[in-house]
């Protein structure tokens, strides 16, 4: 019986892949060539090594997200990829093929959670907030069918479940997993960094732009970016902890890469999470390991790498204040060249012999340094710094250690110097501290006990707190970072009547108690009842029966405060610089407002930049006996500087078109738009709106508290009621306790509870702050890391537990 069952579900499985293939949209841009690639060498993939899979979704899960090209964000192209991984996972199936059992109890708590699942899911289903409309069941995060996008994450996990039971023993998470999450870390990071290169530039940390990377879901703000990274950073960071040799320099890159994507955020929940996580993480690495006899850290010594860290990151941001970047890099540099000495039993006796030396030479190449010499590296603070460093690492490999001394020295005295060139005297000072900071580094060699000692683990950690230093000082001294912290206080108050308006809105009734007002509904409900009168602008696509017309119907906004958010429609269109287009397209306007806004604009997803407005000057309307009627406009539209660039920097260019007027709501409809290269070619699909909103997405830049409640466990309150946030948290503590008795089991080998249980504590704190549930890809890849940590051999565990990749 169970094996027809399975048959079944890979047949259902199978079919539906089909029928949603054959009404995907794939005609516009190049991610049809990516879909047409990647599905079928997917399906082989599977074909050949069943297990794959365990790769392949933690890989592409961030990234595969195609919708501001195809329009689609109810059902996705992860979506395709996990009904191809059911139809291949359940067709082989056979009896007793499960090799893992869950923890005492899971079973009990995940069927609670699935029927407090299913009871929300229902109930958003059948909810009245907006009556049903076929054309724009999934276009719009009105329609009730929102808690089918929103609830399929959790029954996605459910139906993995007994392929992750079966797939990932003989350590298909060391093999298999942790590789696939190391690999979309990387991948998401190098997003976040083309981003960051072609829009406000990577060093730019002034600009208030933020990032999004892949995550379509951000359209409408969010966190989805943020508490990915809290559930990847981890991995990278124990990776880089326990790799071999050979590899801490890919694992330090990975690391650093992420970093970067996590500091230029500017979420300052994330900058919380990631110490919590971090703690988290330590503390539990420490604890397996002290139940083995392998102390490797103390309370003395914690709190003494505590108080160097502060130190080192305080006189960091001074230099940087001070010398900028240059100065930052050279304080950085010189300070790891002191703890990697310190751990060398230094010649002490030597110690002022070789400082005198160090000032002798550093003072004659100064001197005889040409002076013509006056470009980039070739200065002489620049030059004799790198030519210092190099030394160093030179004679630190030899064990010359007498002139690691004398290198070490002259590092010191260029970096002042590199200070003093850069920003004159007031560097000096900073300058000063840090070398007073280095030459305490160097007393560690002096202790009976060393605080730490030369060693992979060692080494791991300083580049680590490095990399991490380096992109955070600059964050956390540019003015968009300072102007985010001192709004703090009033955001969290803002935040406090968002929570207190959204519990405002619930029905008194104790169905909506104990089982919430449905997945999904939130928008709906904030859209019809919200405490502060505001009318979110929405759109959509309505026919005109006696004419056969598909055409869009868009509002503008209504809030007692002013304007409001607008929401922007958007397509993106390939265009060439210093371009004249034709734009041309019908509009019926049945009053003075709205008005329509068009433009070119270059965006990613959200805060365009660069615009060129379209010369778009609408006629009066109708007067109101008479019904309105369709206008046809033409225009010329220069491109300017949009589209330039390299392939790869090339900054990508959208067409844009809004809603906006006066603080009452009022719509506008639109037509048959067209944008055509002079010689006709068309680069708009769909520009009728026949088929809806295919190749449309759309983005509200600013204003995000329509969408989301903001708060992880209010919004399961909220949407699943009391039943849905008593299991989940249930199976959170479950999962925690889980983690530490397999990391107290592994020992040495802890690597993966400790990771999994860093990343959850990041996830929880994010959660104090955004609803991170509402992201259907970042839930799944949540619950499928609970499902991971709930995990235990189905026999007794031995005692080389699992580790991270080597």
């Amino acid at each position: 019986m169970a094996m027809i069952a399975a048959r079944l579900t890979a047949l259902a499985a199978g079919l539906a892949c089909l029928v949603a293939l054959g009404q995907y949209p794939l005609g516009h841009g190049w991610p049809v060539w990516l879909l047409y690639a990647l599905l079928p060498s997917y399906f082989l993939l599977l074909c050949w090594r069943q297990a794959l899979w365990l790769f392949c979704l933690p890989a592409l899960l961030p990234v595969l997200d195609l919708a501001p090209w195809t329009g689609w964000f109810f059902f996705e192209e992860i979506d395709l990829l996990l009904l191809l991984t059911v139809t291949c996972g359940y067709w082989r199936w056979h009896p007793g093929a499960t090799r893992l059992a869950l923890a005492p109890g899971a079973r009990l708590w995940l069927g609670l959670a699935s029927a407090a699942a299913l009871a929300a899911l229902l109930r958003g289903l059948f909810s009245v907030q907006l009556p049903p409309d076929p054309l724009n069941a999934w276009n719009n995060y009105l329609s009730p069918y929102n808690s089918l996008r929103l609830g399929k994450a959790w029954f996605w996990a459910m139906l993995l479940l007994p392929l992750l039971l079966r797939d990932a023993a003989e350590h298909g998470l060391r093999r298999l997993v942790l590789p696939g999450m190391l690999c979309g870390l990387g991948l998401v990071s190098l997003c976040a960094l083309w981003e960051r290169a072609v829009f406000p530039g990577i060093f730019n940390m002034s600009s208030d732009y933020r990032i999004t990377a892949p995550f379509s879901a951000m359209h409408t703000g969010g966190a989805a970016l943020d508490s990915y990274l809290a559930l990847a950073l981890p991995f990278a960071a124990l990776w880089l902890a326990r790799t071999r040799a050979r590899r801490p320099v890919i694992a330090a890159l990975l690391l650093g890469l992420a970093l970067h994507a996590a500091m230029a955020t500017f979420s300052r929940a994330l900058y919380a999470a990631l110490p919590v996580a971090a703690i988290t993480g330590l503390a539990c690495w420490q604890l397996a390991d002290g139940r083995h006899g392998r102390q490797h850290w103390s309370p003395h010594r914690a709190a003494a790498g505590l108080l160097l860290g502060t130190s080192a990151a305080t006189l960091l941001v001074l230099m940087f204040h001070a010398a900028g970047y240059r100065g930052l890099l050279a304080a950085v540099v010189l300070l790891l060249g002191a703890f990697m000495l310190a751990t060398q039993a230094l010649p002490w006796r030597l110690a002022p012999a070789s400082v005198l030396c160090a000032l002798v030479l550093q003072g004659t190449l100064a001197a005889l340094w040409p002076n013509d010499l006056t470009h980039g590296l070739l200065k002489a603070p620049y030059a004799l710094f790198s030519l210092s460093s190099l030394l160093l690492a030179f004679c630190l490999w030899r064990h010359w250690l007498p002139l690691s001394i004398i290198a070490l020295t002259m590092m010191a005295c260029n970096t002042a110097w590199i200070g003093w060139h850069w920003a004159g005297a007031v560097a000096l000072q900073p300058a000063a501290l840090i070398l007073l900071l280095a030459a305490l580094l160097l007393l560690n060699s002096r202790l009976r006990r060393p605080l730490w000692r030369m060693g992979r683990a060692s080494l791991s950690l300083a580049a680590s707190v490095a990399a991490m230093l380096m992109l955070a000082v600059p964050v956390s001294a540019s003015y968009y970072a300072n102007e985010r912290f001192a709004t703090t206080a009033g955001d969290w108050q803002g935040r406090l009547r968002h929570w207190r308006g959204t519990l405002a809105m619930m029905p008194a009734d104790w169905a909506s108690t104990a089982f919430g007002m449905g997945t999904g509904t939130f928008p709906a409900s904030y859209f019809w009842h919200n405490t502060g009168g505001d009318v979110p602008a929405r759109l959509i696509y309505a026919d005109e029966a006696e004419a056969g017309n598909r055409y869009l119907r868009m509002w503008s906004p209504g809030y007692r405060a002013g304007y409001g958010e607008l929401l922007r429609l958007l397509q993106r269109v390939n265009v060439r610089p210093d371009t004249r287009y034709a734009l041309a397209l019908d509009v019926r306007r049945h009053g003075p407002m709205p008005v329509l806004q068009l433009k070119l604009c270059q965006r990613q997803l959200l805060y365009a930049q660069y615009c060129v407005h379209a010369p778009l000057r609408l006629l009066q309307p109708t007067p109101k006996p008479i019904s309105p009627q369709w206008q046809h406009y033409q225009m010329t539209i220069a491109s300017a500087r949009l589209g330039d660039g390299a392939w790869l920097l090339r900054t990508p260019v959208q067409l844009e078109l809004a809603a906006g007027g006066l603080a009452e709501p009022a719509f506008i409809d639109v037509d048959n738009l067209s944008l055509r290269a002079p010689d006709g070619e068309e680069l708009l699909a769909n520009g009728s709106f026949s088929m809806a909103n295919n190749y449309w997405f759309f983005s509200s830049d600013h204003h995000h508290l329509p969408w989301h409640i903001k708060n992880l466990w209010l919004h399961l309150q909220v949407e699943s009621g009391l039943f849905g946030v008593v299991s989940m948290l249930s199976l959170v503590a479950l999962a925690c306790a889980n983690l530490l008795r397999r990391a107290a089991q592994a020992g040495p080998g802890a690597d993966c509870p400790a990771a999994m249980l860093a990343a959850l504590a990041g996830f929880m704190v994010i959660g104090v702050f955004d609803s991170l549930l509402d992201v259907p890809r970042i839930a799944l890849l949540f619950y499928m890391l609970l499902l991971c940590a709930l995990m235990q051999p189905a026999t007794p565990p031995s005692l080389a537990g699992e580790r991270l990749p080597r």
